[in-house]
């Protein structure tokens, strides 16, 4: 008995790429840039609180790693819905950011925007405009780096899966 095989359309094609990719990438854009809105805002946040970790003892592993999980967030928004997708996650990290250093009070602020002091390291004392910066500079550069280096490809079929 031979076998049929049946030609497939390009839009058949077409969804079964889509279906093999990340479920967040399978969103309409409206949804994709609510993730990125979402992404951005969480990492505003977690970036905020962890970005003095290790700062009192002039290792500033947090702030390193609030700007690694930026980056990683923004290359995910840009990879998921290109350069707009990096601006609302920028907005959005933004606003986070600004949310927590405008209710701070003068004794409990999480970010500090430089100060002087014999008292304190030349870390401390710059951290907050560091984690500020940094948190603009790194989205910045992923928006600019170059389209291919931001593709997510389909993941690979499996042997029990179905092609029609």
């Amino acid at each position: 008995m031979a076998q049929r095989t049946m030609k497939r359309t390009p839009r058949q094609q077409s969804d079964d790429i889509m279906r093999r990719m990340p479920w967040s990438f399978r969103l309409p854009l409206w949804g994709r840039l609510l993730v990125d809105v979402l992404a951005g805002f969480a990492v505003g946040l977690v970036g905020s609180a962890a970005h003095r970790m290790g700062v009192p003892w002039n290792v500033p592993y947090g702030l390193v790693l609030s700007l690694l999980l930026v980056g990683v967030s923004a290359w995910s928004a840009r990879a998921r819905s290109d350069g707009l997708g990096v601006g609302f996650h920028l907005i959005a990290s933004g606003a986070a950011v600004m949310l927590i250093a405008s209710h701070a009070s003068n004794s409990r602020a999480l970010i500090i925007f430089g100060y002087t002091s014999d008292a304190y390291s030349p870390i401390m004392q710059k951290a907050g405009i560091v984690w500020l910066l940094g948190m603009v500079l790194v989205q910045v550069l992923v928006l600019v780096m170059p389209r291919q280096w931001c593709h997510v490809p389909p993941r690979e079929r499996y042997e029990h899966e179905s092609t029609h």
